[in-house]
């Protein structure tokens, strides 16, 4: 990259809209769709080889929370932190997008072995104020449920966790400068714990999981492709340019140079710190 980026607040406002709204969309299916959902889980190809591990979704939670706050230190250290910040939430919106959709085209069961005793009773019809409720716990939780408490259950395809942790094991190395690019496998290998931590748990079907890995990897290896475009004429003329996804990541990096980072993290401390020096020392020299 040449020149500094422009920070154009407008966008990342804009972006951090939208993954809010995203999220709620989550919430709100999940909300809606408890009631309908089947008490009988499903057969899975791994359900039928390792029996139920209560331990493992604690620590799914866990690693998932792990690959979170790495790819937020990225993020928050990277040189060019708000153009990464614009991306990466943007994807992340993107993707609860398609969760919220895939969540109300098809309601899958949940996997526990143990089904009406890990779920809430459904409503026998639907009502208003309990959806409301529901959506606005969810919203004050983030998302969270109690698992030791009965929960909403139908919140499966695809995986929530495993879009997290892939999304990190994509981000994380991708924006890591070259000389710690060894650190970029630690989520990678995380990643990989905490999606066979989610099957084994029976929080997800293997299909939940695959799919999430298919689907978080393809959007952000999209995006990056066309932001890698050497020149704007060229991005106009690519095959990507005709994807509705493109039109709105084109508006987001209008003001960005085509190709891909020179990583650089910068920490803040560090940076103050070199900056008085630098003072000090003319200083000295004006003395």
């Amino acid at each position: 990259m040449g020149c500094e980026p422009l920070a154009e607040v407008h966008k990342l406002i804009f972006v951090v809209i939208f993954l809010v709204c995203s999220a709620i969309s989550n919430w709100a299916a999940l909300a809606y769709i408890h009631d309908f959902v089947g008490k009988q889980p499903l057969p899975d190809i791994v359900f039928s080889i390792v029996p139920e591990q209560g331990w493992a979704l604690e620590v799914g939670d866990n690693v998932a929370t792990i690959c979170s706050a790495s790819m937020i230190v990225i993020m928050a250290l990277h040189k060019y932190r708000v153009v990464v910040i614009r991306r990466i939430l943007f994807i992340i919106g993107v993707l609860y997008c398609m969760r919220s959709l895939s969540l109300l085209c098809t309601q899958l069961p949940s996997g526990y072995s143990q089904n009406n005793q890990r779920c809430r009773a459904p409503l026998p019809h639907f009502d208003l104020a309990t959806f409301i409720q529901r959506t606005l716990n969810q919203i004050v939780q983030i998302g969270l449920q109690d698992p030791n408490k009965k929960m909403l259950c139908g919140d499966l395809l695809f995986s929530g966790h495993t879009l997290i942790m892939v999304l990190s094991s994509l981000t994380v190395p991708y924006y890591l400068p070259r000389r710690l690019r060894l650190l970029g496998w630690i989520p990678r290998v995380l990643s990989w714990l905490g999606m066979t931590c989610m099957i084994i748990s029976r929080t997800h079907y293997t299909v939940d999981v695959i799919f999430a890995y298919w689907i978080t990897t393809g959007v952000f290896m999209l995006y990056h492709a066309y932001c890698e475009i050497d020149s704007y004429p060229d991005r106009l003329k690519s095959s990507l340019k005709s994807l509705w996804l493109m039109k709105v990541v084109g508006w987001l990096e209008a003001n960005v140079d085509p190709g891909r980072f020179e990583n650089e993290l910068l920490f803040p401390m560090l940076r103050r710190n070199k900056k008085n020096a630098k003072y000090e020392l003319l200083m000295d020299e004006c003395i």
